[in-house]
């Protein structure tokens, strides 16, 4: 599918909004209108769109959520699950993405349409900025350590994305990358279940190397599929961004206004569990790491690799980032 829909954006002159996930935003074909990060500028600004066309479900960012749903929407489901939470589709159409894309592709360069520029240059502006506040961002912060791994993965190697942060953390600022990389993410219902199980199962059956960049809790959460990918043989390495709870719920207002204790024991749940000592019972070496140098090197090998960051910190660097963007644009109007 990357191929025709890279196709797409640039005969009409579209910013391809590419998850992870989708298998756009990394690989060999043209990425030249590839937009890997929307969610920070989408903060920002809500731009103009006369349509979007949307492949597949909906993605992660909150803030493209948000913009789609005031967007007339065509959508291409491949499966016909009706995944339209926003309501805005005026078409759906139920086929292979990557023939419809093709077709579609085919009619643009038989009409030669039109570009807006301007538009175009506004979204690569964002885009732009916002990878160069990611490379200003003090260590250790977890975007800048999944954004450090581009160099270090080898070509067609498995990167599994855990839910709560590290999923969101990926689409907003992991990189577009000529390397075919394979983005793999359990989402929906199941939270945080048997995600170390997923990444392992995915290793073994495809042969590839399997990096699973995940939070301590998800880790922690799935020790017997830890212990049954090591049984298994599964050439997995483990990146686990240790900040002492469930650091997603600090971005919402119950961290604020909520009592601070109770928060802390039942909305946090800090574990207080020493990482090396569940590398140890996976028989997996154990390695810190805090800068991208760093966590390029740790990742070397299979390993259990353990980033150890400050949640208030890191909220705060999160919308410090943002607002350096903000500060670098001007305003960048509607």
């Amino acid at each position: 599918m990357a191929e025709p829909a890279a196709r797409v954006a640039a005969l009409a002159g579209w910013a391809l909004l590419a998850e992870p996930t989708s298998g756009v935003r990394c690989g060999e074909h043209d990425r030249s209108h590839v937009m890997a990060h929307y969610d920070v500028g989408l903060r920002l600004a809500q731009p103009r769109a006369d349509l979007v066309v949307r492949v597949g479900d909906t993605p992660t960012s909150k803030p493209l959520r948000q913009w789609l749903a005031g967007v007339p929407q065509v959508l291409l489901d491949p499966h016909a699950a009706w995944h339209e939470p926003t309501r805005r589709a005026e078409l759906l159409l139920d086929g292979s993405a990557a023939a419809t894309l093709g077709a579609l592709a085919a009619a643009l360069e038989a009409r030669l349409p039109q570009h807006d520029g301007d538009w175009l240059a506004a979204w690569r502006g964002a885009d732009a900025a916002a990878a160069e506040a990611l490379a200003a961002a003090p260590d250790p912060f977890e975007p800048r350590a999944w954004a450090a791994l581009e160099p270090a993965l080898p070509e067609h190697a498995i990167v599994w994305l855990a839910s709560s942060m590290p999923v969101r953390d990926v689409e907003a600022f992991f990189p577009s990358s000529a390397k075919p990389l394979r983005f793999l993410a359990n989402r929906g219902a199941n939270g945080i279940d048997g995600t170390v199980s997923s990444a392992a199962g995915a290793a073994l059956a495809t042969g590839r190397p399997a990096f699973l960049l995940i939070g301590e809790l998800a880790l922690l959460h799935d020790l017997g599929g830890l212990l049954a990918a090591r049984r298994a043989g599964a050439e997995l390495t483990v990146v686990c961004a240790n900040n002492g709870g469930g650091g997603i719920f600090d971005f919402l207002p119950l961290a604020q206004h909520g009592d601070p204790a109770l928060y802390e024991e039942h909305i946090a749940t800090p574990s207080g569990v020493d990482l090396s000592h569940v590398a140890a019972l996976a028989g997996l070496p154990h390695r810190l790491a805090a800068t991208p140098d760093e966590i390029r090197e740790a990742v070397a090998s299979p390993a259990l690799v353990e980033i150890r960051t400050d949640r208030a910190e890191s909220v705060r660097e999160h919308r410090l980032l943002v607002e350096r963007v903000k500060a670098s644009l001007g305003d960048p109007g509607e």
